[in-house]
């Protein structure tokens, strides 16, 4: 771990938000890294600390970041990651000893945050006491390529994602998110777990435990796409195939069954009608399953889509 030592402190007395740890995960990210981290530095929201776990980069990154950290009034702490994957990298982030207490917001190292981010999101957090199982933020996003001008990605808000949802998609990206401490305290009751997307698994976790899902359609952040995205293309028509790819190959099948087979272990955290739910689904075989599961897709394509593959 190092710590850096953070500049002049800010006068933080007159903010009543609380303070914020914003973990990102980074890869050979200094293509891009230095614009996210010039839009963290540029929040309305000066209460916050930046932990970053680096997976093994071999280009600038770490460069950048020590840089950043120079100039920056908070404090910045940077690991050596697990290289074992982008999940294992976030969660273990989430998961580490040393975490702060409190919320928690996720950052990609290519995305731009817009200075309004972290406000908006714990203003939603913090507006009334939580339920039980804690409260989640997860901000829409508009899509930057190229030098284009930045356009909405499809809104997927519009009622709770639900359980049975998130068992097939993820509504509340990671680019996005941020939680509160009640859900970062059941995520790490959790620990860490071998899954495809930490994203979609956080997701699973918290719609079953029946964590409060607050979705805003003011868009927050600009979701970069590129060559390099882990997910695919996320616009156009290569992102239609991409998805249709992975429906034929089997992998969307195996996502959905590698993620409700780590679930299984932590039925505890669950609500009973949850874990009911849980159950039934594990009763099926893959096919059947994905049958069942496919009238919960948020959108009538992916519905048929999901149903025709299965």
């Amino acid at each position: 771990m190092v710590v850096m030592h953070p500049g002049p402190r800010h006068d933080l007395r007159m903010d009543p938000l609380p303070h914020i740890t914003v973990l990102m995960g980074t890869r050979n990210g200094a293509a891009h890294l230095h614009q996210q981290l010039a839009s963290l530095a540029a929040q309305d929201h000066l209460r916050w600390s930046l932990w970053i776990s680096d997976d093994g980069s071999t280009d600038a990154t770490w460069s950048h970041i020590r840089a950043f950290a120079e100039d920056q009034p908070n404090p910045v702490v940077l690991l050596r990651g697990p290289k074992r994957g982008m999940s294992a990298n976030y969660l273990g982030l989430l998961c580490h000893p040393d975490l702060p207490p409190g919320p928690v917001a996720f950052a990609d190292q290519d995305d731009l945050w817009l200075p309004h981010h972290l406000t908006r999101g714990l203003t939603a957090l913090t507006r009334s006491p939580a339920p039980p199982g804690g409260r989640i933020y997860s901000a829409h996003r508009l899509v930057l390529k190229g030098g284009q001008v930045p356009r909405a990605l499809c809104w997927r808000g519009g009622g709770d994602p639900g359980f049975r949802n998130a068992m097939v998609e993820c509504r509340t990206p990671g680019s996005g998110l941020i939680l509160d401490a009640g859900a970062v305290a059941l995520a790490r009751r959790v620990g860490v777990v071998d899954v495809p997307f930490w994203d979609w698994w956080l997701t699973l976790l918290f719609t079953g435990a029946a964590t409060e899902v607050v979705q805003d359609a003011r868009p927050g952040l600009l979701y970069r796409a590129h060559t390099g995205n882990c997910l695919g293309p996320r616009t156009g028509l290569a992102a239609a195939l991409w998805r249709l790819n992975r429906l034929r190959d089997g992998s969307y099948r195996d996502w959905v069954c590698q993620n409700l087979a780590m679930l299984e272990p932590h039925m505890a955290q669950l609500t009973p009608p949850n874990q009911d739910i849980l159950r039934q689904a594990l009763s099926l075989d893959p096919g059947a399953r994905l049958r069942r599961l496919s009238a919960h897709r948020h959108w009538l394509r992916d519905r048929v889509a999901l149903w025709l593959a299965a």
